[in-house]
Parts: C-alpha cells; sequence; structure tokens
C-alpha cells in the first residue's frame, strides 16, 4: 500500500521534507486510516473536493484519481506523478528528491 511504502521511506527523507495525503475521506475515517497504518505523516481530508479541485485532480465516481505532486521548497510543482504504482512510488519520489534539492 502506497501510504505504508511512505511511512517506511519516511526515514530516509531529509528533515524538512513534509508529507502529505490529501483524501475525499471524513476526518474520522483518515484518523482511523492512520491509527491503522501507524503513518508518520499527515493526512489531510477535503470531503469538499476543493483542494483536489485545485490541483486539477480528476474525480471519478466521486472518488480521486491518484495522483501525487512533489513541491519545492518554493512552493512551485517540481514533479506530478500522473500515474502511481502504489508499492514503488515512494522510492520513486525519495530519488526524485534529489533532483529538486
Amino acid at each position: 500500500m502506497e501510504a505504508q511504502a511512505f511511512r517506511d521511506e519516511g526515514p530516509k527523507l531529509p528533515k524538512d521534507v513534509v508529507v502529505l495525503g490529501v483524501s475525499k475521506d471524513s476526518v474520522d475515517a483518515q484518523k482511523k486510516f492512520a491509527e491503522k497504518n501507524r503513518l508518520t505523516f499527515r493526512l489531510l481530508a477535503d470531503e469538499d473536493g476543493a483542494v483536489i479541485r485545485l490541483y486539477g485532480v480528476d474525480l471519478a465516481f466521486g472518488f480521486a484519481k491518484r495522483k501525487s505532486f512533489l513541491v519545492d521548497s518554493k512552493g512551485k510543482i517540481a514533479k506530478t506523478y500522473e500515474t502511481v504504482a502504489p508499492a514503488r512510488h515512494a522510492a520513486e519520489v525519495v530519488r526524485d528528491l534529489e533532483a529538486v534539492s
């Protein structure tokens, strides 16, 4: 699972890197998911989809398509991951951080 992979890759990330997960799930659902998976990063509940739409993520049947963004220290999107392989994505982001840093 992608969230667990980001949890496991967390120690490899520079200390100033922030990982955030965003979905349309409720705050309670996010909290339960984070606790169940022992996540070490924040999950943000975007129940009305406002943030999801701002980032141009497609919705299908009310669910956001899986998509990731690498944002640099100036707040600019350095890379967009249009397709994500959940098991490998965290390691890919760790590698890509070197190019952005």
